[in-house]
């Protein structure tokens, strides 16, 4: 005697659950190399704080372009300032640039435009060197950049008759 065989079908539900669970691990996999191919390297781009020249120049900062890739708009650099209550108004030369007061002691200065590849764009203050102050910076890309062997900190300290800056 044999015993009848039941054939196995898939359910159009069964088959719609499967798809469903199988569909965002294909995208996952199918979008991380697509995401890490976008990185863009700027390479070496350097942030340096300047003493400036009394009576002529602000204290302030520069943020250089590595010798082949251009610095990209939307890079920031954030400005925080102790030992004073107001760190002043920062101009920008050099290129363009948005200036946002976000306290007395901090500014976040974004650039509105590339940067070309070996340029400079400086970012000075209003402060005297014959003030006593301390100046922090630092310098962010935007998402899908990076700076390998960049400089994206400086600082400047002045006080009352020396300043120094790295």
């Amino acid at each position: 005697m044999t015993e009848p065989t039941a054939e196995k079908t898939l359910s159009r539900r069964t088959l719609v659950k499967g798809a469903a669970w199988a569909a965002p691990a294909i995208a996952l996999a199918v979008a991380a190399p697509a995401a890490s191919a976008s990185t863009v390297d700027v390479g070496a781009f350097a942030l340096r704080g300047s003493c400036g020249t009394l009576g002529v120049l602000g204290p302030g900062f520069t943020l250089q372009a590595g010798p082949t890739t251009p610095l990209p708009a939307g890079t920031t650099v954030l400005v925080s300032g102790s030992g004073v209550a107001n760190i002043g108004v920062f101009t920008v030369s050099g290129g363009t640039a948005n200036v946002a007061v976000l306290s007395g002691t901090s500014r976040l200065i974004t650039l509105t435009s590339d940067v070309p590849a070996g340029a400079t764009i400086s970012f000075r203050t209003t402060l005297s060197i014959t003030v006593a102050f301390q100046l922090n910076a630092v310098a962010t890309l935007p998402t899908g950049y990076v700076g390998t062997g960049g400089k994206s900190a400086a600082n400047v300290s002045s006080t009352l008759v020396l300043c120094s800056a790295t």
